[in-house]
């Protein structure tokens, strides 16, 4: 069995598109996906299955979001070898604790385009730092994201695909639960 990790876009954010997690829970059971698991209320479930694609499962997880919920929900899936692949990847040397916290992961269903790199290039060293590894895309906040001019850039439109993103305690907490069964 693959053990995946289902990242949810803008599920129970100031107010919207509200699932419990239980309730998420027991649709992923539905779909008859083994040891699901919830993380945090942003969106994240741990699950095992083997008989289908990520793109695949994705679809199916999608449409069985609007089925049960009623709205539309993007879902971007990796496996935990993915998921532990980008904290490995992690292109920024960081020491101190503090710089973790203001470490984000942005997931992304494909790799950027070379006109997508090019039209983020300004914004890749300066106050804020961006970086891409394969499909993420990493940002390091000088401050933090709330006080980041970056965090109001469409970042979606500009890569011309949407985006989920973690932060990078998250991140590495999904792998931790990934590898536990």
């Amino acid at each position: 069995m693959t053990t995946y990790i289902a990242l949810l876009r803008g599920i129970n954010v100031s107010g919207n598109k509200i699932i419990k997690m239980q309730d998420l829970k027991t649709m992923f059971q539905s779909l008859e996906f083994q040891n699901v698991r919830t993380y945090i209320q942003s969106g994240n479930v741990l699950f095992e299955h083997d008989k289908d694609s990520a793109d695949r499962l994705s679809g199916i997880i999608e449409q069985r979001i609007k089925e049960v919920f009623g709205f539309e929900v993007l879902v971007i899936l990796r496996t935990l070898a993915e998921l532990e692949n980008s904290i490995g990847n992690n292109p920024f040397e960081l020491s101190e604790k503090e710089e973790f916290k203001r470490l984000y992961v942005s997931f992304m269903s494909s790799e950027p385009s070379a006109e997508a790199l090019e039209k983020l290039h300004p914004y890749m060293d300066g106050p804020d730092k961006i970086r891409f590894v394969g499909r993420e895309m990493y940002v390091l906040y000088e401050v933090s994201v709330s006080q980041s001019a970056l965090f109001k850039v469409p970042m979606d439109k500009i890569l011309g695909m949407p985006v989920t993103t973690r932060n990078w305690n998250t991140v590495n907490k999904l792998a931790v639960l990934g590898n536990v069964k």
